[in-house]
């Protein structure tokens, strides 16, 4: 199954992969909300730029989100609230609800069709109030603090009994279209975009951008890949997770509108209608990247079930998060290099953080003021809000390097792995990860990443290879899908 979002999806015109060296002033790698973003503005302003995809426009973390816009963020405004206090968490709130605005101007400007609708948002507790785990004041609090007109409410009229709060003129749209209609007035401005061409090295101090058969020389580079290529020292402190969707038709009953967070302990729900057609959809089941215990799509529809009388499962799908340590994205001019950009940090909130940062970007780059630019920038240190966490995950590297390589299982025969079924093992003291196709396929590919070698694992969910360091997956053939690896898992000679 994929996304929801591909119904009536209409794709790009096609450009074949970057065969050929070029110049151009800036580089945007990712095809994504961010990269558009800001290649729309910087091309509107007489900028030569260029992207590069290594999938298809949208096809990543845009494609595979709730299409739902906010101004606050879906962990809850009184968590940041508690950390950054009353200016900060406001300042939160404007810049979101500037970004809201500008996506819903840019499609208006130019008249793009993807299903945009003002809705509420709703952070919903269930069951008595006298008896719930969960006391939204303190949240209340804080939205009504950072200028939100949220109030208490009963909820939205939800087959189950629910209160909490509801904060008016939030947003709702399909990611997949609206991008697809940014990259369409692109190619409009006489923009390139590069589909199927992964970057393979970025060289800040050249200004060159390479992907297996072409070297782009570049002003300005900018990484709209969720996360920053390469390594980097803001990684060691990301929070990189993974979280699940599935949509379903019902039966009987009315389909929930707006945008619903229900704390049990979370899960979103909303509707979405193409043609004649309406459906449902849950997101949630968050786990951290790389630590795969259950199945995860079989447990939304187990909640699905529960609450809803479904009448048929019709599409399923996942997207990864990066969360950073002080609860704020990075976005701007990364560290040594004046010349070098990047965006990540969203947490579950990309659509909108995504947004915000290809402007800021495009401003940078186009030297003009942006008033969120020093709020959010990329270089900041802020070490009493980012310790504990970059504390935690850099214990968790160091976990799974030991455990991995000292645990890893011995194999003597290929045999043992089933149809379907991926597995590390050690063989000839290699590490391998190896998976057998459900039609038989042997295919073996090393388990080191080759971003930082740590051991991936395999993703029954998703039948993918997934590092639990730093959040790179890779295909069954080895390829990138996502994060900071540049590189395939390498293929060990003599090996099926």
């Amino acid at each position: 199954m994929e996304p929801i979002w591909k119904l009536g999806s209409r794709g790009i015109a096609e450009h074949p992969s970057l065969a050929e060296d070029i110049e151009v002033d800036v580089a945007v790698i990712g095809a994504g909300i961010t990269g558009l973003t800001a290649a729309l503005a910087l091309a509107e302003a007489g900028q030569r730029v260029m992207v590069l995809e290594a999938a298809t426009v949208g096809a990543g973390a845009t494609g595979g989100s709730t299409g739902n816009l906010y101004a606050t963020l879906a962990s809850g405004q009184a968590p940041l609230h508690r950390k950054w206090g009353d200016q900060v968490a406001a300042e939160v709130v404007r810049a979101r609800a500037e970004a809201v605005d500008h996506i819903e101007a840019t499609i208006e400007r130019l008249g793009i069709d993807c299903q945009f609708k003002r809705q509420p948002v709703y952070r919903l507790s269930m069951g008595d109030r006298q008896h719930s785990r969960h006391d939204l004041n303190d949240e209340l609090d804080a939205l009504v603090s950072a200028g939100l007109g949220a109030e208490m409410t009963d909820g939205p009229g939800l087959p189950f009994d629910s209160w909490g709060i509801r904060i008016p003129n939030q947003a709702q749209f399909n990611p997949l279209h609206y991008v697809q209609g940014l990259a369409s007035r692109l190619l409009d401005e006489g923009v390139v975009i590069h589909q199927h061409s992964p970057v393979r090295e970025i060289d800040a101090s050249k200004g060159l951008v390479r992907t297996n058969e072409a070297s782009i020389a570049a002003k300005h580079i900018v990484q709209a890949t969720h996360t920053p290529k390469g390594i980097s020292l803001v990684q060691a402190g990301m929070l990189v997770s993974r979280e699940y969707a599935v949509g379903a038709r019902l039966r009987s009953g009315e389909y929930p509108e707006g945008i619903i967070w229900v704390l049990d302990p979370f899960h979103s729900l909303r509707s979405y209608r193409h043609g004649d057609e309406q459906y449902l959809m849950v997101i949630g089941e968050k786990h951290k990247t790389g630590e795969h215990h259950e199945d995860y799509y079989q447990k939304l529809r187990a909640y699905l079930e529960s609450h809803f009388d479904i009448e048929a499962f019709t599409h399923q799908w996942s997207a990864q998060q990066y969360g950073s340590p002080d609860g704020l994205p990075y976005i701007g001019r990364m560290h040594g290099h004046g010349n070098l950009y990047m965006a990540t940090g969203f947490a579950a909130d990309g659509l909108v953080w995504g947004t915000l940062a290809g402007t800021i970007i495009a401003d940078q780059i186009l030297e003009r003021d942006n008033p969120w630019q020093a709020r959010f920038g990329a270089r900041r240190i802020t070490p009493g809000k980012s310790a504990l966490q970059y504390a935690r995950e850099n214990v968790t590297v160091t976990k799974h390097m030991v455990k991995d390589y000292l645990g890893t299982e011995k194999l003597d025969t290929f045999d043992v792995i089933a149809p379907g079924q991926g597995r590390v093992a050690t063989v000839d003291g290699d590490k391998l990860a190896i998976h057998r196709t459900e039609a038989g396929e042997l295919k073996v590919l090393s388990a080191v990443c080759p971003h930082m070698k740590c051991i991936v694992h395999w993703n029954p969910s998703e039948s993918t290879w997934d590092c639990p360091c730093h959040g790179s997956r890779f295909d069954t053939e080895g390829e990138v899908i996502e994060g900071p690896a540049y590189h395939p898992l390498a293929k060990p000679e003599g090996r099926a």
